[in-house]
């Protein structure tokens, strides 16, 4: 959950609103594919109900989304086509932020780039370092604690982490 919050730690309440007004509600049924490998993606989604899977083109899971996961980022802000394939494993909700819209957005408020672009590369690095936390010897941790690699909260970024996730529970609630 630590990893689905850290994009909304960078939002303003504006920014919140902003993204709650222009996105649409997407629903998809167990199994169905959000996105798929080699595909041109230029949208974002964001996980407001249900899990999704995330896996290689092997079939080899990497890992699952929970609600407030950020899907499509990576191809968002790369341009490239998607390296991996996220599924849905229960009937979901997804809040879908298209390009042209989004875009718009980031060309037009400074601002709101600077704390969007943020998010995304937190979120990003969140996951480089948990990546590479599992591939070192467990004397050589990245992280300060075991608990953070596990998702728990450290007590420094509570107020942050407590504002990030009243957001996400607004946009959950807007589109739920």
């Amino acid at each position: 959950m630590r990893s689905s919050i850290i994009f909304f730690e960078y939002l303003s309440d504006d920014d919140m609103s902003w993204i709650e007004q222009h996105s649409k509600k997407v629903e998809l049924l167990e199994k169905d594919i959000v996105l798929d490998i080699g595909v041109k993606n230029q949208t974002i989604f964001i996980l407001v109900k249900g899990a999704c899977s995330v896996e290689t083109s092997e079939g080899q899971k990497l890992e699952d989304l929970s609600i407030g996961a950020i899907l499509g980022e990576v191809s968002f802000v790369d341009r490239r086509k998607t390296s991996v394939r996220v599924t849905a494993k229960s009937n979901i909700i997804l809040a879908r932020l298209d390009q042209a819209i989004l875009n718009s957005k980031l060309q037009s408020d400074a601002l709101f780039a600077s704390r969007f672009y943020q998010g995304v590369a937190s979120v990003l690095a969140f996951r480089l370092r948990k990546n590479l936390q599992l591939t070192r010897p467990k004397k050589n941790e990245i992280f300060s604690t075991n608990s953070e690699l596990a998702g728990e909260i450290e007590l420094v970024d509570l107020d942050s982490t407590a504002k990030a996730g009243a957001r996400l529970s607004h946009l959950i609630n807007s589109f739920v």
